[in-house]
Order: C-alpha cells, then sequence, then structure tokens
C-alpha cells in the first residue's frame, strides 16, 4: 500500500510540473491536461528506468564513502540530482518547443528551460520525503526509485 501511496504522489507530482511546462512554453496548447497526465507517466516510468542506474552508482558510491547520514546525503546529491536533470531533460525535449541539438538538451535551451528543469529536480526530492519519514528519516540510497 506504502508503495502505491508513493509512486500516486511522484505520478501527481510530475504531472502537475508538467502542466506548468505546457502551461509556461505552450500556453497555446488544447488537451494540456491529457498531456500533462501522459507525461507525468513518462516522467513517472523515466524514475523507474533509471532507478536501476542510480541503484549502481549510488550501491557503489556509499560503499566507498561509508554508511551515516552525512554520507547519504552526499550521495544523494552526487547522484540523484544529476540523474533528475537527464529525466527532465528528455521532459524539456518533449515539452519545450524547439529542435534541440544536443548541447541544448544537455544544458538547456534558455534560462526559463533550466529553472523549469531545476524545479522539476527540485519537485522530484520533494516527493521523496514521505518515503524518507516512512523510513523513519534514512535518505534512501541505492534505491531503484526514482
Amino acid at each position: 500500500m506504502a508503495a502505491l501511496l508513493y509512486f500516486g504522489l511522484k505520478f501527481l507530482a510530475y504531472t502537475g510540473w508538467c502542466y506548468f511546462g505546457l502551461y509556461k512554453f505552450r500556453p497555446g496548447l488544447q488537451r494540456r491536461i491529457g498531456r500533462s497526465l501522459a507525461y507525468g507517466f513518462l516522467r513517472l516510468f523515466l524514475g523507474l528506468f533509471f532507478g536501476v542506474l542510480i541503484f549502481l552508482v549510488s550501491a557503489a558510491l556509499i560503499s566507498a564513502l561509508g554508511s551515516g547520514l552525512s554520507q547519504n546525503v552526499v550521495t544523494y546529491l552526487l547522484v540523484y540530482v544529476p540523474v533528475r536533470w537527464i529525466e527532465w531533460a528528455i521532459m524539456s525535449v518533449l515539452i519545450v518547443p524547439n529542435s534541440f541539438s544536443f548541447l541544448e538538451w544537455a544544458v538547456g535551451t534558455d534560462s526559463k528551460d533550466r529553472l523549469w528543469r531545476l524545479g522539476g529536480i527540485a519537485i522530484s526530492c520533494l516527493a521523496d520525503i514521505p518515503l524518507i519519514a516512512s523510513l523513519g528519516c534514512v535518505i534512501p540510497v541505492g534505491r531503484f526509485l526514482c
């Protein structure tokens, strides 16, 4: 049951952030809600897909750093934030208009795009708080969920 709530919260957070992106970058677009739902589901799937990479990298890093709260925080920031940048960059290609070169995909098309991606990372991290709280304030590094 807790896993369903976690995924449901992530889905709602991602859907809401994608809706905001569509509102901001494609103001004339019709049927934003339907696209937002589809993009929210896609972003949730990307989190599961990249969660395997996060599991492998963060498990290796936490093994090198040792266990403890500060090591978990460092691992979370060094692994999760860059991977989430990639995930939101993929979403940006779908939401932000214009064709993308590799450089624009990697760093963003402009400051509005970069801020939207950073907001997406913040949303992703904030949506982890219920999981962290349910684990007794343990930061879940080395897990498959993103």
